[in-house]
């Protein structure tokens, strides 16, 4: 099957938001295509920037849409039943103030009368026309209707603007979410259109239809997609639960905190399946702690788990996997060893642990997955050191411990590989490195290179913090020369503080959408975020960072800033089991950033962003 996206340059003009945009849509006829081909053509860039959009297929035509801006992310997805296509679905980020399948109205239906009442947050209005509902954040506010025939309902966002752009507000009585996708959204000859945008839209869902004719394009870039040729396997996306997130999100009222989880794990929201647990404090910690910190005692026998286990990160644990509907994959790492196993009897500077406590420090991590365990609790992973190279290449000003690649290759193979195994949890995936990418290939290979210590490794960590200025081509050689190691990028944080004057900030956003591209066009499998949840001074940590969600709770609601949305365009449509599919451009290299995948129920996925 192939797959073609065309965009063309037009003039100016465009008519915005009609409201019967499909049947107002005047194409002309183009070639007529095969039965298992569909071209999407899109991205008009005039000196005002109208912005048409046509998508065509053995189906036909399905709409003509303007806008008055940019068009960042294109996500459309086919599914096939005997070489035809059935629908597509496409969340379409614009920043725009009216989106492109959608009008900026008042709330009063087509006779000036006000018809809306207050649905907790958000005011439920009558129309009509649209033949769906309205939906605002107070009466005789501006909302949105949709012009869609026989539009959508949905859990809009509930914008509050702090100057440098819009976050979504969240509370026990609202919070936006993604409808559910029903057997008629996708009957044959429908497609989904979700959009997002820099002035507000986020997941807005619409149902279409295919028309029969297109506008030949005047300048084409052609996107090639081949779902015979796939690349690796998708496992899944997620974030970390520090000290930190927990202690926020547990800080809202139960039904504030619910939305939240929601939010990240349930239908309507992220689908997160993975959670980064540290083992002990880390740099989202309230304090610098270990498990055990009484001197010498190398059998723990004061070893015990802390109020931030049981308060903070268990209940979250549990409560996520009830949503998830499966237990969540959680994967640990260690940012440090107790203080007197260090050389330098502290947590921080040039630290490394010392030899005679190689073993103690493997035996440390299964007293850890035995305490958990008896909570009910059992992990799917770990790395075996966070961010090894701080602390050993550099001193560090954060909780660490420094490994070389040829210690930790030492240590695996002689002690922690053979003591989970003992212990009972040698089916726990080991990942090495968990560090920035910039350390690529050659310390993997270092640490790979010893056949038995190779033998516990499965995966391969990776931090995002060097991503600009290290290429990606890394990533395929460390893939070239292990192609039997998943690639996890299980760090990824804004390292600048949060303050209010940035809250919805959405080049962040765009730095999320970035990093996303990249990792899965070379080779990675799965992304998790670092923090799930801070507060509006960017902790509690060493240093304030930013988040996809703020917590203020004091307000008792939570803040969804654009990183949230360009995670969830990927997490929330491309599900576990997916695979990376040809997605190539036809004379010439892509202005934007792309990516496609095919999912195990045959949609295929594809991600398109202007950069």
């Amino acid at each position: 099957m192939s797959l073609f996206v065309e965009w063309m340059k037009r003039g100016p003009g465009v008519t915005l938001c009609k409201d019967s945009v499909l049947q107002n849509a005047e194409p002309t006829r183009a070639t007529q295509l095969s039965s298992n081909e569909v071209i999407v053509v899109d991205m008009l860039r005039a000196a005002t920037f109208s912005l048409d959009w046509w998508i065509r297929g053995a189906e036909g035509v399905w709409g003509e849409y303007g806008d008055t801006s940019r068009a960042v992310w294109i996500l459309f997805t086919l599914e096939m039943e005997d070489s035809r296509p059935l629908a597509v679905t496409t969340p379409i980020y614009t920043p725009s103030a009216v989106s492109r399948h959608s009008c900026s109205w008042f709330a009063t239906d087509e006779s000036g009368s006000s018809q809306c009442e207050s649905v907790d947050r958000r005011v439920q209005c009558s129309c009509g026309a649209c033949r769906g509902s309205v939906y605002g954040t107070g009466v005789d506010q501006q909302v949105r209707r949709l012009c869609i025939a026989g539009g959508t309902q949905a859990l809009d966002c509930a914008p509050r603007d702090y100057g440098d752009g819009i976050v979504c507000v969240c509370d026990a009585g609202y919070c936006d979410k993604l409808d559910d996708i029903t057997e008629q959204d996708l009957s044959k000859g429908n497609y989904l259109l979700y959009t997002s945008s820099k002035a507000g839209d986020r997941l807005a869902k619409s149902v279409n239809v295919f028309e029969s004719s297109a506008t030949a394009p005047e300048e084409p870039v052609f996107f090639h997609l081949k779902s015979d040729v796939t690349y690796q396997e998708i496992m899944g996306f997620g974030g970390a639960l520090t000290d930190s997130t927990g202690l926020n999100i547990m800080s809202l009222s139960d039904g504030a905190r619910e939305k939240l989880l929601q939010t990240y794990f349930g239908e309507g929201g992220s689908q997160y399946l993975y959670l980064r647990v540290p083992i002990g404090a880390s740099d989202f910690s309230l304090e610098y702690y270990t498990y055990d910190d009484v001197d010498g005692d190398v059998n723990w026998n004061n070893f015990a788990l802390r109020d931030e286990d049981y308060k903070y990160k268990m209940p979250v644990i549990k409560r996520a996997s009830d949503i998830r509907g499966q237990p969540i994959k959680l994967f640990g790492a260690a940012w440090s060893a107790p203080w007197w196993m260090k050389r330098n009897g502290t947590e921080f500077g040039f630290s490394y642990l010392l030899e005679k406590y190689y073993q103690a420090w493997a035996d440390y991590y299964v007293k850890y997955f035995d305490a958990y365990k008896n909570e009910n609790i059992s992990f799917w992973g770990l790395s075996a050191q966070n961010e090894p190279t701080q602390a050993y290449n550099n001193p560090s000003w954060i909780f660490s411990m420094g490994w070389s690649a040829e210690q930790q290759r030492d240590w695996i193979a002689e002690h922690l590989g053979p003591t989970l195994q003992r212990g009972g949890y040698g089916d726990l995936e080991l990942m090495t490195l968990d560090d920035n990418r910039m350390w690529l290939p050659g310390w993997v290979e270092t640490v790979l290179e010893n056949e038995t210590t190779n033998s516990y490794v499965s995966g391969i960590g990776l931090h995002w913090y060097t991503d600009e200025s290290t290429d990606p081509i890394i990533i395929d050689q460390t893939h070239e020369l292990f192609p039997d190691k998943f690639l996890f990028y299980t760090e990824a944080c804004e390292l600048v503080q949060v303050t209010r004057d940035t809250l919805g900030d959405w080049a962040v956003g765009e730095h999320y959408g970035n990093s996303m591209f990249q990792a899965f066009n070379h080779w990675v499998n799965a992304w998790a975020d670092w923090n799930m949840a801070i507060n509006e001074d960017g902790g509690p940590s060493t240093y304030g960072y930013n988040a996809a969600i703020i917590v203020n709770a004091t307000g008792d609601e939570f803040y969804k800033q654009p990183p949230y949305y360009f995670q969830t365009h990927f997490s929330a449509f491309i599900p576990p089991g997916s695979k990376r599919i040809e997605m190539t451009v036809e004379d010439g290299e892509s202005p934007f950033m792309n990516v496609a995948f095919l999912t195990p129920e045959s949609t295929i996925v594809s991600v398109i962003m202007n950069p």
